[in-house]
C-alpha cells in the first residue's frame, strides 16, 4: 500500500474516533500487545502534542481516580481529567512539577518525542536517540518500582546500545513496530516493563 494512501486511511479512521492524531493507533497496538495500561493509575506522557496519546491513556486506564500527565513544550488543547504542563523536557523543574501532581511515583512513563526531520538521515536518527535518551533520563526519575516506559526510537546501531543500557534499569525490554507505522519508515518502540530502579544517577553521556 502507498505510503500516502495508508497515512490518509489512518487519519480518516483517527477523525472518525475523535483522537487528535494518527499515532494514537500506534499505542493502541502497543497496548494491545503489551498491556502497559493494566491496573496503571499514574501515567505521564512526554511530548504529548496534540494529545492522541493522552487520549488513549485515559480510554484505556481503568482506574476511576487515575491521574495522567501530559508534558509538551508547545500549547496543548485541554483534555478532561487530564493534566498538562507546557514546559520543556530540560526544564530542571519539571521532574518536581511532575511529582507534585502525581503525589506518587508514576506507573508508565511514555514518549512519542520525534525531531523535526532534516532529510538528512544520520543527523535525524542521532536527534531521535537523544530524544529517546533523555526521556529514558525523566522516566527512572518519575517511575515506581515495577512501572513501565515506552519511547520512540529510530533504527541505528546506536540504538541497540541504548536498548543494552534500558535492560540495566527494567525486567523486559522489547521493540517492536506498529502496523500503524511506515514500513520504511526507521521508527519503532522501545517498551520497558519491570523498573528496577538504578543505583546511581545516569547522565546522557552515560546512556
Amino acid at each position: 500500500m502507498a505510503r500516502w494512501k495508508k497515512d490518509e486511511i489512518y487519519r480518516k479512521q483517527a477523525r472518525k474516533a475523535g483522537y487528535r492524531s494518527r499515532a494514537a493507533f500506534k499505542l493502541l497496538e502497543i497496548d494491545n500487545r503489551f498491556e502497559i495500561f493494566k491496573d496503571a493509575a499514574r501515567i505521564v506522557d512526554l511530548c504529548c502534542a496534540p494529545g492522541s496519546w493522552l487520549q488513549v491513556a485515559k480510554e484505556r486506564c481503568d482506574v476511576s481516580d487515575a491521574v495522567i500527565i501530559g508534558i509538551d513544550i508547545a500549547y496543548v488543547k485541554p483534555i478532561s481529567g487530564v493534566n498538562i504542563i507546557q514546559s520543556s523536557l530540560e526544564s530542571p523543574k519539571l521532574v518536581d512539577q511532575a511529582l507534585g501532581l502525581l503525589e506518587k511515583p508514576a506507573q508508565v512513563v511514555l514518549s512519542d518525542c520525534a525531531p523535526k526531520l532534516s532529510g538528512n538521515k544520520s543527523l535525524d536518527r542521532e536527534r531521535q536517540l537523544w530524544l529517546a535518551k533523555l526521556s529514558f533520563q525523566i522516566a527512572i526519575k518519575l517511575l515506581d518500582k515495577d512501572g513501565c516506559f515506552v519511547t520512540k526510537v529510530f533504527q541505528s546501531n546506536e540504538f541497540r546500545d541504548f536498548v543494552l543500557q534500558t535492560r540495566k534499569s527494567f525486567r523486559l525490554v522489547k521493540t517492536y513496530k506498529p502496523q500503524s507505522s511506515f514500513k520504511r519508515s526507521p521508527e519503532m518502540y522501545l517498551i520497558a516493563k519491570g523498573f528496577r530502579g538504578v543505583s546511581e544517577p545516569v547522565s546522557l553521556a552515560e546512556l
